[in-house]
């Protein structure tokens, strides 16, 4: 009887294989029919079995594994595999699907006939449709590149281990394509492993430790120790040939082969573990997610590293001061880069590994909001400093002015600017109150103006003025160190004590030492020049007179009453421009100037 059973089951999956495969090579793009319930239980099963009976069909191969993985995709995509993190899909599919198959093969199917097909299921409007007496339900998918497709639920695929282990041990079905699935896909290893080495090993290498084999366990920590053994000797060696030659292009390169080298032994762990050892269950889910967590971590540590070794290379190739502006804007704009490169690094693994993101990116933005408000002093001397950065009114070691300080420039931050001042202390601005002030940059300056007034003695004639101006013009014009068109020497006016006379010149210097050197030797020639024209410098002074008293000129006086009393007889004191009313109105007409009358009058 046990070998008329095997027997069946032998010509069963042989039949199945060769339909399948007759399907394929009539239709070699034609996917799976999941437009139903129906459908996609019918092609769930056909599917399975195929790919059982190709698995059984000798030893995993480079020729034969591309085969077996598009058959067993086929499996795996009947199953709705949302609501699983995407980095775990492909295993956790895998073994839902195994689970399943043993599960289909030991219960009682309803027929066909009751199984809604899609005109059935277009009908009665179905969503949901779950299998008679069991918790297994197929849903339609509503949206997506996969919309209208029957699917085994999210739930069925999260339920479908503790399913098989609900029903492992009924009998399987006379009509069952896959018996022993389960036990092929925990006992089978990859084409790096074959199974008749597995065979040959010791009953205690073959024996099962919390699921899994013991050879298995051994080649786990064989591999993961190989895998930190190379990291470390990477970080060492790259460290050591980075010590001594900090600088150069090779020590730039191998400074990232460390973080390269632990992305490269998650990938290659991944798939030892997954497709050669063949481990299972929640042990590879768990290794799976571990070395994801890794790759991304060697991926941002690479970001680091490599964006940090681009800016030292920057800074080394274009000869930036390392307290420049430049230097600063370059660090900062690599900074912000770095920043955005790690965020999206951290965004696209949260999601690979099936953290959802939405939440957590509307918790930062109110996070962000709460933090701003908080801090928003801070964002203000942020913003300033980027302004500063850009607009660049001052650099690290100008000598500026703003407001009563003078000092020179030591640092431009992100949040504060620190000036030195000329009495050596140090202080200390932020930024948003930088910018807003007026600021006199003196290092930008192209001449460095020098002007004077001086103050001549009043003694000084008209003659020795117009010499001693053009003297000093002479000598402003034929100085070295003074540009000849912007001198202008002018006698400005009376002061109080003093005559101004104005010199005007701008120093070809934009050191303040040589200009004063410049403005002492001039001043000097200035001293000789004024005391050649026998001139002098006037000092704050009054200047008092005293005379002595002399007594009225009698003469003068007589003459001068004489007069206004002829006034008086001949015309009255309006002929001399006073004002003179008379009661007389025949008077009225009298012209101001004596001996004249008013055109019209009687004696006109």
């Amino acid at each position: 009887m046990r070998t008329v059973s095997t027997s069946l089951v032998a010509a069963c999956l042989g039949l199945a294989c060769a339909a399948a495969c007759a399907a394929s090579e009539r239709h070699p793009l034609q996917p799976a029919d999941r437009s139903s319930p129906r459908a996609t239980l019918r092609s769930f099963i056909e599917h399975s079995d195929a790919t059982f009976a190709v698995l059984l069909d000798g030893e995993p191969t480079l020729a034969n594994v591309a085969q077996r993985r598009r058959m067993i995709a086929t499996v795996v995509g009947c199953l709705d595999l949302r609501d699983v993190a995407p980095s775990l899909q492909e295993s956790m599919g895998r073994q839902a699907a195994v689970c399943l198959k043993e599960v289909l093969d030991r219960i009682e199917l309803s027929p066909d006939d009751e199984i809604p097909d899609a005109a059935a299921a277009d009908a009665a409007g179905l969503k949901r449709w779950r299998l008679p007496h069991t918790e297994i339900t197929l849903v339609r998918v509503v949206d997506g590149a996969r919309e209208g497709e029957w699917l085994f639920s999210p739930e069925t695929v999260a339920g479908a281990e503790s399913f098989y282990q609900q029903v492992r041990d009924l009998p399987y079905k006379a009509t069952a394509g896959s018996p022993g699935f389960y036990e092929f896909y925990v006992r089978a290893s990859g084409w790096m492993v074959p199974d008749a080495v597995v065979r040959a090993l010791p009953a205690w290498a073959r024996a099962t430790v919390f699921e899994e084999a013991v050879w298995r366990w051994l080649a786990l920590g064989i591999l993961l120790a190989v895998a930190v053994i190379a990291v470390a000797a990477t970080y060492r060696w790259s460290r050591r040939v980075n010590n001594r030659r900090p600088a150069s292009l090779a020590a730039h390169v191998l400074a990232c082969l460390a973080p390269a080298s632990v992305i490269m032994a998650g990938v290659v762990l991944d798939y030892l573990l997954t497709y050669q050892v063949r481990l299972t269950g929640g042990l590879l889910f768990t290794l799976k997610a571990t070395l994801r967590v890794a790759e991304f971590a060697g991926c941002i540590m690479l970001v680091l590293g490599l964006l940090k070794h681009l800016a030292d290379f920057v800074v080394h190739a274009r000869g930036l001061r390392p307290d420049s502006i430049d230097m600063q804007l370059v660090r900062l704009g690599f900074k912000v880069v770095t920043f955005l490169v790690v965020a999206w690094i951290v965004i696209v693994g949260a999601g690979y590994l099936g953290i959802s993101v939405a939440p957590l990116l509307a918790g930062l933005g109110v996070g962000g909001l709460a933090v701003a408000l908080a801090a928003q002093h801070t964002v203000e001397n942020l913003i300033a400093g980027l302004v500063l950065f850009a607009d660049k009114p001052v650099r690290i070691g100008d000598t500026c002015r703003f407001g009563d300080v003078r000092g020179i420039v030591e640092q431009i931050g992100l949040r504060s600017t620190r000036v030195r001042c000329v009495d050596r202390t140090l202080v200390t601005i932020p930024n948003s109150e930088f910018a807003k002030l007026q600021l006199t940059n003196f290092s930008r300056r192209d001449r460095i103006l020098f002007q004077t007034v001086l103050t001549l003695r009043y003694e000084t004639s008209a003659d020795q003025m117009r010499y001693l101006l053009a003297d000093l013009r002479r000598m402003l014009l034929d100085h070295p160190r003074i540009d000849a068109e912007s001198v202008r020497v002018r006698f400005t006016g009376y002061g109080e004590w003093a005559l101004n006379v104005e010199l005007f010149a701008l120093a070809e210097t934009t050191i303040w030492n040589e200009f004063l050197a410049i403005q002492e030797d001039v001043l000097l020639r200035v001293m000789d020049l004024v005391r050649e024209a026998g001139c002098d410098f006037a000092f704050p002074s009054q200047t008092h007179y005293e005379a002595t008293d002399t007594a009225l000129d009698i003469e003068r006086v007589r003459r001068a009453e004489e007069t206004v009393a002829a006034w008086r007889r001949q015309d009255g004191l309006r002929g001399a421009g006073f004002l003179d009313v008379r009661p007389n109105a025949a008077e009225a007409n009298v012209c101001p100037v004596p001996g004249v009358r008013r055109p019209g009058s009687a004696a006109a």
